[in-house]
């Protein structure tokens, strides 16, 4: 009887773990919470973040290029008629679940060369990143506070941030930095992010170190970094308008 409890409470705690990642999964999959940069505003659900900015974890980024194919436009912000995601530029190539793929590679795009944008010698497809953030602390009068709770990190909610075209070099100086002055990437540090006004390009999304995290967190969100991996690839609504928050 006590082999049979035994083996019922392994199997419980087994399931448990299987029904938290199939959750999360799911949570993730199809769609998820994406910051707003419109009009220079940081704002996540539609509420603006006090300081336009916040201090963060990156769990995970990925390359990611966008084709629309028309001009933004807010009073119906729609999904990008094609886009790609990958960890290597080289390897690019239009999502399987992209609506009218463009061409067989993003090498190969048309939309993906410089002068190909209707305005400027830009290119019309957009090249960003996609980052995938869970809250680090608060910060107040430039003040940062960690959370020393490992359960804050280990049960927080993604949110995402398409990080433009115009900081994308921002964000690669600052992953560089790390490297060489930490020593860690940007999963192993307390970030603070935030928006700011640029006269040529109207906003640009900053990055600071805030701190390393501590070694008594540092486990819990090196799995949610491991974890979040296969999560930010999730596709663009299929013939929806795409939320404008």
């Amino acid at each position: 009887m006590a082999k049979q409890t035994q083996a019922l409470a392994k199997y419980d705690a087994e399931l448990a773990a299987l029904a938290e990642a199939a959750a999360q999964q799911e949570a993730n999959t199809g769609g998820g919470q994406f910051f707003s940069l419109r009009g220079g505003q940081l704002k996540l659900n539609d509420s603006p973040l006090p300081g336009n900015e916040m201090a963060v974890v990156i769990l995970d980024s990925v390359l990611e290029n966008v084709y629309y194919g028309e001009d933004f436009d807010p009073e119906n912000p729609m999904s990008p008629k094609c886009y790609a995601f990958g960890r290597d530029e080289e390897k690019l190539a239009p999502h399987e679940e992209a609506e009218q793929k463009q061409s067989t590679t993003c090498a190969e795009c048309e939309f993906n060369k410089w002068g190909s944008s209707d305005k400027g010698r830009g290119k019309a497809c957009r090249n960003r990143r996609r980052i995938a953030v869970i809250p680090a602390g608060t910060l107040k009068n430039g003040a940062f506070t960690a959370y020393d709770d490992v359960g804050a990190f280990e049960k927080a909610s993604v949110a995402y941030l398409n990080v433009p075209p115009t900081s994308i070099n921002a964000y690669g100086a600052y992953v560089k930095q790390l490297a060489t002055a930490l020593r860690r990437p940007p999963v192993g540090v307390f970030t603070k992010v935030g928006v700011v006004p640029d006269p040529k390009t109207q906003l640009k999304v900053t990055f600071e170190a805030l701190s390393p995290v501590p070694n008594a967190l540092l486990g819990a969100i090196l799995k949610r970094g491991k974890g979040q991996q296969a999560l930010t690839v999730f596709p663009y609504p299929k013939g929806e308008v795409r939320p404008a928050k």
